[in-house]
């Protein structure tokens, strides 16, 4: 077995090269970032020659590539192309190429992997994400906030992209929106969006381009409306290239990088939030694992896989509602002895279930 990894930026990179390396795996790294996910001449070349040269078995990436499963379906070669998905949906329209014999893309989000089965794709599969316990977990921490958040606040364009529309569609669509704040699980868009609203809306936009908008818009106020609620109460800190003008306690500590500072301000901080992109309907995402896996207390919004492998409560906290929130904030805060045991019942949880030596074992075993 000889594997081709394509490196672009993208989360769990160097965990799933660093398990390569472990399980003794024959691979070539190359590092190439797509101008675009959907057409990259250069990327289809690149592909073929590497695959013509070299006397590759499969292919391996982070999220699945249109263009690469088209550069492999043209040469016609027995080669499997393996993707391990972090977000969802695809950020590739083409979808095609799933269905290829040699396509095999592992996807975290068990909805949305039936989702495309019910469409019609074959070759993808459900798994979970996997994470890697750093050294900071194990260390004493220094409580500098009482609650953090990392990650993006989506300022996206959807005031750009709403503010041409009629009022009645633009109505129509914010009532969407303030319609899937309220879930406590599940997504309401693809449900919504049909050729009807895409007609009306008179664009090039399609279905997928604005399920991620709405998701994204969606996803905005309920991570806004947590922080704001928080920051009256208590330290709350937010490290993310977004600036939220709206809040006015919390501390703006900007962009932080994933590999180095991220691991301290997990373990160092009482509490870390995580509210889901709300594309994610039951899936457990990296931010939850990450947390636990540096040692850190996640409080999160309820995503019906985390209840497969973690007890409520014990190995992870998790809330449904603006009032469980804070109620349980309030009370995390101040009892440092459970929330280190519930730290301490997480990591165990990781070691055993959510480890990237098995999850590379399962895809590469698979035929």
């Amino acid at each position: 077995m000889k594997i081709l990894l394509f490196k672009w930026n993208a989360f769990m990179q160097s965990e799933v090269e660093e398990t390569f390396k472990e399980l003794n795996y024959d691979y070539e790294a190359f590092y190439y970032l797509p101008k675009d996910w959907n057409e990259d001449e250069r990327l289809f070349e690149i592909t073929r020659e590497k695959l013509l040269k070299g006397n590759f078995s499969h292919v391996f990436s982070i999220n699945y590539s249109s263009i690469i499963a088209e550069a492999i379906k043209s040469l016609n070669k027995d080669i499997l192309y393996i993707n391990w998905n972090h977000s969802v949906p695809f950020e590739t329209r083409n979808l095609e190429g799933l269905n290829y014999d040699f396509n095999r893309s592992f996807i975290f989000d068990r909805a949305y992997t039936n989702r495309l089965l019910e469409a019609g794709y074959k070759n993808v599969y459900h798994l979970p994400l996997a994470t890697k316990i750093r050294d900071v977990a194990f260390k004493n921490p220094v409580y500098t906030y009482d609650i953090s958040f990392v990650g993006s606040m989506y300022v996206s364009e959807y005031k750009d992209f709403s503010r041409p529309l009629s009022q009645n569609l633009r109505g129509y669509l914010d009532g969407l929106v303030e319609f899937q704040c309220q879930l406590n699980g599940g997504n309401i868009f693809n449900d919504c969006i049909n050729n009807e609203l895409l007609e009306k809306i008179n664009g090039e936009i399609s279905k997928e381009q604005i399920y991620y908008l709405l998701s994204r818009e969606a996803t905005k106020r309920q991570r806004l409306l947590a922080l704001m609620l928080l920051e009256s109460r208590f330290k709350t800190a937010l490290f993310s290239k977004d600036e939220m003008q709206e809040l006015k306690n919390t501390y703006m500590g900007g962009y932080i990088d994933y590999s180095t500072k991220m691991p301290e301000i997990f373990r160092n901080s009482k509490i870390n939030l995580n509210v889901s992109l709300s594309c994610i309907e039951t899936g457990i995402p990296l931010r939850v694992l990450d947390i636990i896996a540096c040692g850190g207390l996640v409080l999160s919004n309820f995503q019906p896989e985390i209840y497969e492998y973690f007890r409520p409560d014990e190995d992870i906290i998790c809330f449904n509602n603006s009032e469980e929130l804070l109620a349980k904030a309030s009370f995390l805060i101040k009892e440092d002895s459970v929330r280190e045991k519930v730290i301490e019942n997480g990591l165990e949880i990781i070691k055993k279930a959510f480890n990237y030596k098995d999850r590379v074992e399962a895809m590469f075993g698979m035929n």
